[in-house]
């Protein structure tokens, strides 16, 4: 598990993931409140679900919360303030992923629909999937109830309860902790984690939770060539 430093670019933030860099055709980066981002981005009308599609089935901008790219023809990205952003690519295949994953598609598996969609499309294996999850909301500042705990061991038990934490008398989720695991559980595992808590850098970050603002930053990946 590692955190890397950004590229900065005047007031611009951008996370990526260092050794991604050598795979060829390869863009991608965890953006920032302010920041160039590729306009040719494809996203979706995020619904904190399960449904991930092929980029290429999209028509307008249906609800789902992953999409997935295995051309240079489109971009694929989610837009995140607390939420976890999840990139995957499978370099040998030359596939990518964008996913959103808050603590609802956490607990409803859209990390394994990602992953179950690049194996019945592209016949990619999780052991041949890289992931990174972007900055979010992390357990130093991310408040829950008891719902939210109950709905994540239904789905993972033991690991989700590795996840929490009390403090003060509230109990605090640390999310990528547990999507970290899920896809390790998964067969994915090269995981890493990028960027800050969005909570604590709200100064380079949107986050809801501590500013109750609809501001969002995109996440995005795809292949150029």
């Amino acid at each position: 598990m590692a955190t890397l430093e950004p590229v900065r670019d005047g007031h611009s933030v951008t996370w990526t993931v260092e050794r991604w860099s050598d795979v060829r055709g390869l863009e991608h980066g965890f953006g920032g409140r302010v920041g160039p981002v590729p306009a040719d981005v494809v996203t979706l009308r995020q619904v904190h679900g399960t449904t991930v599609l092929d980029v290429r089935d999209v028509v307008d901008k249906p609800p789902g919360d992953g999409l997935v790219t295995g051309s240079a023809e489109h971009m694929v990205g989610v837009w995140t303030a607390d939420c976890v952003p999840v990139l995957l690519v499978a370099p040998t295949a030359r596939v990518a992923a964008a996913v959103h994953s808050g603590w609802r598609g956490s607990a409803a598996g859209v990390v394994e629909a990602a992953i179950a969609l690049l194996e019945s499309r592209w016949d990619v294996r999780s052991c041949e999937v890289a992931a990174a999850l972007g900055p979010a909301i992390g357990g130093c500042c991310y408040e829950v109830g008891e719902d939210v705990r109950d709905a994540l061991f239904v789905r993972a038990g033991g690991l989700a309860m590795r996840c929490f934490d009390e403090r003060g008398g509230t109990l605090r989720l640390d999310l990528r902790r547990f999507l970290e695991g899920r896809l390790r559980e998964l067969g994915v595992t090269d995981v890493e984690i990028v960027g800050p808590c969005t909570a604590c850098r709200s100064d380079v970050l949107h986050s809801y939770r501590k500013e109750k603002s609809a501001g969002r930053q995109l996440s995005w990946i795809g292949f150029r060539e």
